[in-house]
């Protein structure tokens, strides 16, 4: 390249720089001028007490909110409540037939009498929860002579010795059936009873069953006398089972279960 064209090439880019240098100064310069002349920015106290202004005029809309909330959710616990405690009061258990009054002459009601206390027993255990319980309901029953046994005792109802009559169920069923059940039936059911036998291929359940009812009329006897005729009546793949068994039975109930 000539000489001549390099110094005007050099020449160009001179004026170049110049122009370029003008213009960044030019546009710091109105960059400074729209600085020195913008609005005064409004100072952080100002601020604050706008943003409590603010919060003044929203706390007693949001409180009149919540309170109007509480209130629904009060009509609304009002409303369901008294639905769900309706629906508990309706629930009853099955009516029963209350045991017939016994004077203490007609034997062959007695046991009757002690099934349908029992029947009520069972369907109603939150009631009857306690010997205690059981007895004097059942006393209610009895009149005549029935009325005049059990009299003494009620005069005494304050005592609270377990082992007292009204204390006791298995003591009050026990002299109530000695006392006023039939000796000839008694006999009978005793006679009954040690002749039961299980069959070989029979069920075990059947066999308690009809050990059960046999009890009920007879009521006299201990738990190691039931005990003893209980396991004499089993068959004799149970009696089989028993022989493996180690230890004894305290109750009839304990050697049912194993059974």
């Amino acid at each position: 390249m000539a000489e001549g064209e390099r110094a005007r090439l050099g020449e160009v880019e001179d004026e170049e720089g110049e122009e370029s240098v003008e213009k960044e100064y030019s546009g710091e310069t109105e960059v400074e001028d729209a600085l020195a002349n913008a609005p005064e920015v409004p100072q952080c106290s100002h601020l604050a007490l706008s943003s409590q202004s603010l919060a003044s005029q929203t706390e007693p809309s949001l409180l009149k909110m919540l309170e109007q909330m509480t209130q629904f959710m009060g009509q609304l616990t009002q409303e369901v409540t008294p639905r769900d405690n309706s629906k508990a009061s309706d629930f009853k258990t099955p009516s029963m037939k209350a045991p017939d009054s016994f004077d203490g002459t007609q034997a062959h009601k007695l046991t009757a009498v002690i099934q349908s206390c029992q029947l009520i027993f069972h369907n109603d255990p939150a009631n009857f929860f306690s010997d205690r319980k059981k007895v004097l309901y059942s006393t209610s029953f009895l009149t005549g002579r029935a009325g005049k046994w059990i009299e003494p005792y009620l005069s005494n109802i304050s005592n609270e010795d377990p082992s007292y009559l009204l204390n006791n169920w298995k003591l009050f069923e026990t002299q109530f059936f000695t006392l006023f059940g039939d000796p000839n039936e008694v006999r009978k059911a005793e006679q009954e009873l040690e002749n039961l036998r299980m069959k070989e291929s029979g069920h075990v359940s059947l066999y308690i069953a009809d050990f059960r009812s046999l009890m009920s009329r007879i009521g006299v006897w201990g738990e190691r006398a039931y005990i003893h005729v209980y396991r004499r009546g089993l068959a004799s793949r149970l009696l089989d089972q028993l022989a493996s068994h180690s230890g004894t039975f305290d109750t009839l109930q304990e050697l049912m279960n194993v059974t």
